[in-house]
């Protein structure tokens, strides 16, 4: 994979695809640190004297512009992390945007639109791609959460330009690439959250390099009803029960359900679980202290509500205490351990959630395919 240290990238227009789609509440910014992860490929690019066109989308817009979907407070808020001016447009393409762009100095940033309020952009639409290119001369992707999604910003444009990975996107695949390889042992994987059919390829490619595979959230509920177990009224994958069966009979000693709850009981009776409970807890952080090499997607309990985070951040205690590699991707879980104040503790924190699952699963990822 061709990188932006393999290469001088001097005195160039440069199209950055980065992934920006961050959590937002009442307009303001609820966690940054996808754009903070992308910096020091600005700064790369900026010392290098490039000027640097922005691409990332917000939200799924579905190809119509909205206030809530703008990009401009994206801009600045990397204005201010980078403590320099960052232009922002809501054009994609077109005179005004070439005009602003050959206005621009050496090192100077524009970021543009919502690359998803035009429908080319999710249809991976050469047209658009090619509007895109029009702009700059070289592609870099330092988007490695959306670069398992074949769009045009993503695979069509780099089809049009010399095409390089960001330090962010190489940063990712150097950090999941030894889950595949040669992990340290023992090896567990913490998986919960709620979609059982994105998860379910990782523990099937990682099962036979792992030890355990502890799961909580939605995906544990499925698996329990798999199993026979009554979940009562909880939230649980219909679609996925048959292939837990499969997979509980294949890798039964290596799962980990949970063996008690935090439940909530409705008043004319039943009962839904919200949480891995005290039992569960102290379990998975005696797995969790044997192993060498930790990979976690997905909170364990509905953490939405303050009453059932318990379970998460035992857990999250536990791997912050652990001395080996721990890596953790999707940005509900990435957000808890930030709020928490345990980031540092952990070896990377993926930007990627879905990506990160598909690279884990073997899967085929358009973005990185395209730079190879």
């Amino acid at each position: 994979m061709r990188t932006i240290r393999d290469v001088e990238i001097k005195n160039k227009r440069v199209f950055l695809r980065t992934d920006y789609n961050v959590p937002f509440d009442k307009g303001s910014i609820l966690d940054n640190s996808r754009i903070r992860a992308s910096i020091p490929t600005i700064e790369h690019l900026i010392e290098h004297q490039n000027k640097i066109i922005i691409g990332t989308h917000l939200g799924r817009p579905i190809g119509k512009r909205s206030e809530s979907s703008s990009t401009v407070p994206l801009a600045q808020e990397l204005a201010r992390l980078l403590k320099r001016r960052v232009y922002a447009t809501e054009l994609l393409y077109g005179h005004e945007v070439e005009k602003t762009i050959a206005q621009m100095k050496p090192g100077e940033i524009l970021m543009l639109g919502n690359l998803r309020w035009n429908l080319g952009e999710e249809r991976n639409d050469s047209h658009f791609a090619k509007a895109l290119a029009a702009l700059t001369e070289v592609y870099v992707n330092d988007a490695f959460a959306v670069s398992h999604r074949a769009a045009a910003s993503i695979v069509k444009i780099a089809e049009c330009l010399p095409s390089y990975a960001g330090l962010l996107l190489v940063k990712e695949v150097n950090n999941l690439g030894p889950l595949l390889e040669q992990p340290g042992k023992p090896v567990v994987l913490i998986i919960g959250g709620l979609k059982v059919k994105d998860k379910a390829g990782v523990i099937k490619n990682l099962a036979p390099k792992v030890d355990k595979i502890l799961l909580g959230g939605v995906v544990a509920n499925t698996f329990l009803c798999a199993q026979g177990q009554n979940i009562g009224d909880s939230i649980y994958d219909h679609e996925m029960v048959s292939a837990c069966k499969v997979m509980l009979k294949h890798y039964r000693s290596q799962l980990v359900l949970p063996i008690d709850a935090v439940r909530s009981h409705k008043p004319r009776g039943g009962f839904m679980i919200y949480d891995i409970g005290p039992k569960t807890q102290a379990l998975f952080a005696s797995e969790i202290e044997k192993a060498k090499t930790i990979f976690w997607n997905g909170n364990l309990g509905y953490t939405e509500d303050k009453r059932y985070r318990a379970g998460t951040a035992a857990v999250a205690d536990a791997v912050s205490e652990n001395k080996g590699t721990k890596i953790v991707a999707g940005g509900d879980t990435v957000g808890f351990i930030n709020d928490h104040g345990l980031g540092e503790n952990f070896t990377f924190l993926s930007t990627g959630g879905g990506a990160s699952l598909e690279f884990l699963a073997g899967g085929e990822m358009p973005g990185l395919k395209v730079l190879s």
